[in-house]
């Protein structure tokens, strides 16, 4: 059976990724997601991730990053995405600092430019009013969350979401097209702030 190349060379990439990573830092629920399916078990989380925030410099307040816990909490849930790597993703984009702005014109908590903001205001019928709406915390995480899912459903690896979140999908697509190893710093470091927030958390366990 003949592969097309870019199938190949992506199949390649893949497996690739796969041999760095320890499966027990892929972002998944399993049976994990028990934790969430209780009061108890969301309050634990909300706690926890507030904490982390506390413990950092985010520019908010103490209600503001409580509020930002249950955000984050909610839309993981929407997304069916594990809560710690939402905020494992958010450590790596802007160190939990709200109002980062890259060289790029990246915003926020989850790094998002104003182009693909107005995008994603516009699929989940936000209002935009440009810098102000990607500085809004909830809202750019609410944006940052969805942005992740559609690149998920997109590639259907987590991987290959990852890599396309931090350089965008066309970029990724062309990269791959020229048989072009994407790299494994940016997904490395993701997945090592989730593990670090997985063990730091004592709420899950992992799936070796």
């Amino acid at each position: 059976m003949k592969l097309k190349r870019g199938v190949l060379c992506k199949a390649v990439v893949a497996l690739g990724l796969m041999m760095v990573f320890d499966a027990c830092v892929v972002p998944s629920f399993g049976n994990d997601w028990r934790l969430l399916e209780n009061k108890a078990g969301r309050r634990d989380v909300v706690s926890y991730m507030s904490g982390v925030l506390g413990s950092n410099r985010t520019g908010l307040g103490s209600h503001e990053e409580l509020k930002l816990a249950k955000v984050i909490l909610a839309e993981a849930i929407r997304h069916e995405m594990d809560p710690l790597f939402v905020l494992a993703l958010i450590k790596t984009e802007s160190t939990y600092y709200n109002w980062s702005k890259s060289f790029a014109g990246a915003l926020g908590l989850m790094q998002i430019r104003l182009a693909t903001g107005e995008e994603l205001a516009g699929q989940l019928k936000l209002q935009w009013n440009g810098e102000e709406t990607l500085l809004d915390p909830y809202l750019n995480v609410r944006m940052g969350v969805h942005y992740l899912s559609s690149l998920h459903k997109r590639y259907n690896d987590m991987d290959f979401s990852l890599a396309a979140y931090n350089v965008g999908p066309g970029r990724l697509d062309t990269g791959l097209r020229q048989n072009q190893d994407p790299g494994r710093g940016y997904v490395n470091k993701v997945l090592n702030n989730y593990k670090d927030l997985k063990e730091g958390a004592g709420l899950y366990s992992y799936e070796g």
